[in-house]
């Protein structure tokens, strides 16, 4: 194992996982699958609240804004639909440069690791030796999904610190 070629394929493993949360957002597409998400929740919670109370009036109030609610359910599915327009060539295509650059490459880790999907589709395996494939989709998942984290919880202290500065 080569500690300089693992950190090398950890950090392409990161980059694209910042690449492509970058362009779901730069599109708008997280931002706005969330405000729907947020509305639906919302109109929701208020029907369910004036339907257990039987306020009729309230009921024929909120009819409109669900019959739109169920519009913005198109929206979320050609939402989807982008995301996975920019998702799938991604993942069909950089872990295979990755295993190709890196042909000989493997780690064994201290530990074993649950994998889901091998060898058939409904079984895990647990794991300790991977290869450049193996090892980019786990640095993606455990260490873009932690770097995704941060991030996130760096940029709501910026905004709240912003708006304590207002």
């Amino acid at each position: 194992m080569d500690p300089i070629i693992s950190a090398a394929i950890s950090a392409l493993a990161i980059a694209s996982s910042l690449s492509i949360t970058f362009i779901l957002k730069k599109l708008n597409i997280s931002t706005r699958l969330q405000e729907i998400q947020k509305a639906n929740n919302e109109l929701n919670k208020e029907y369910f609240k004036a339907l257990s109370k039987k306020d009729m009036k309230k009921l024929d109030e909120l009819e409109p804004k669900l019959k739109e609610s169920q519009k913005s359910t198109f929206e979320i599915l050609v939402l989807q639909m982008k995301s996975m327009a920019i998702l799938l060539p991604f993942a069909l295509v950089v872990p295979g440069l990755v295993q190709s650059a890196f042909s000989s490459f493997m780690i064994t880790l201290p530990f074993q690791l649950p994998i889901p999907f091998r060898p058939t589709f409904f079984e895990i395996s647990w794991r300790d030796t991977f290869g450049a494939y193996g090892w980019f989709w786990l640095s993606f998942v455990l260490l873009g999904g932690f770097t995704q984290l941060v991030l996130g919880q760096l940029n709501k202290s910026k905004a709240s610190l912003n708006e304590s500065k207002k």
